[in-house]
């Protein structure tokens, strides 16, 4: 089945109750991540807009200037996209996350300069190893 992306009318007004309703059951594990992200040691905010090229609302997650990873709503799952240089992805493999996301990462092809490292956030418990790629990224600055 064909992943079906949500947030997708570009005249949505993105308030609080909005999002809850926009993301459904995904909300409680955005409002989670969200919350953890914004305090120490991490300091990242949500920033969302609307994306024509993609058709939908998108969530750029930023410490200070730096694009720490992007988030995407969709009926299957939040998908969050971090997204590596070769050299700033060298670290990936060390690192204490699921082996499924280091051996996609390494198989994954580059997006011009970038690698993806991408987690399809479907439970809580999956939070344990955003926040370690997040820690990762923000230390690579």
């Amino acid at each position: 089945m064909e992943p079906e992306k949500l947030l997708t009318s570009p005249d949505l007004d993105l308030t609080s109750d909005n999002l809850k309703n926009g993301l459904g059951r995904w909300f409680s594990i955005y409002d989670t991540l969200t919350t953890t992200l914004s305090n120490p040691p991490y300091e990242i905010s949500p920033e969302w807009r609307f994306y024509r090229d993609g058709g939908a609302w998108l969530c750029r997650m930023t410490r200070k200037k730096q694009t720490v990873f992007w988030i995407s709503a969709w009926k299957q799952f939040l998908k969050c996209g971090f997204y590596f240089t070769k050299k700033s992805g060298d670290g990936i493999s060390a690192l204490s996350i699921d082996e499924s996301l280091k051996s996609s990462f390494d198989k994954t092809d580059p997006i011009g300069k970038l690698r993806p490292l991408i987690i399809d956030l479907t439970a809580k418990k999956q939070l344990g190893d955003l926040y370690t790629v997040a820690s990762y990224m923000i230390s690579r600055k």
